[in-house]
């Protein structure tokens, strides 16, 4: 058993950018699941929300809350584990628990999905601020007609609503993608999984976090980054990138 109080700064841990990079990433790295149960403190900045069956079943560990933890362990924020022997540690854990399948497209658009719940806990939802998520701040505009264009443009195109798929299918998606277009989001924490050299195309929609411009780097993405939210930027940038290899 071990004992984890997470000490990043900003951010939830039951939001899904949150709870892969400053969650999973630092407890995978440091073993983390050799241990048969992790104690959690049952507060809003620790809970995992409705991410924990999703926890428990990548870690392959139980997760249990207690109200007072007299000697934690507190792991280095996801920030001191910038390197791509770190990275590389991370996605070989995952790819060992969800083996990657073929069979998924090789372009996709990410499209937002309505609100879910992400904390169901009647005590800790009662003192809860965060309550939207970026379905309802971000999202490329008039994207009905990036939709029509790349699907008439790439053979191999999907449109994906990422919170209706398991995070198995999440692994597989970016793994076999080469090219992703998406608003700035949660979402992006999937490049985790993405294969050298594939292209993500970045709607900022105003909005930037550093640690995924850093992930893009060590694992050599190429991430256009499109400051103007119109269909023409994106379907500019579409056109201005090279066949699919």
């Amino acid at each position: 058993m071990i004992s984890i109080v997470n000490r990043r700064v900003g951010g939830d841990l039951f939001h899904y950018a949150h709870f892969i990079c400053d969650c999973l990433y630092p407890e995978i790295i440091n073993d983390v699941h050799t241990y048969d149960s992790v104690v959690r403190l049952h507060t809003i900045k620790q809970t995992l929300g409705n991410f924990r069956s999703v926890y428990e079943e990548i870690m392959d560990v139980s997760c249990v809350y207690v109200s007072h933890i007299a000697t934690p362990t507190i792991f280095p924020s996801k920030e001191a584990y910038t390197d791509v022997r770190h990275m590389m540690k991370f996605r070989e854990f995952i790819f060992r628990r969800f083996p990657i399948q073929s069979g998924y497209p090789e372009v996709l658009l990410i499209r937002r999905g309505s609100r879910i719940q992400l904390l169901d806990d009647p005590e800790l939802s009662k003192i809860n601020t965060n309550v939207t998520t970026g379905s309802e701040r971000r999202e490329i505009a008039d994207i009905d007609r990036v939709e029509a264009y790349m699907a008439k443009r790439y053979p191999s195109f999907r449109t994906v609503i990422l919170e209706g798929e398991s995070f198995h299918a999440q692994v597989n998606l970016f793994h076999n993608a080469k090219l992703i277009v998406l608003a700035h989001g949660a979402a992006m924490s999937n490049m985790f999984f993405c294969k050298p050299g594939t292209t993500i195309v970045e709607v900022v929609c105003g909005k930037k976090w550093p640690f995924f411009d850093v992930i893009s780097n060590k694992l050599q993405l190429r991430h256009i980054k499109l400051h103007t939210n119109t269909a023409d930027a994106v379907v500019a940038s579409l056109e201005g990138c090279q066949s699919l290899g």
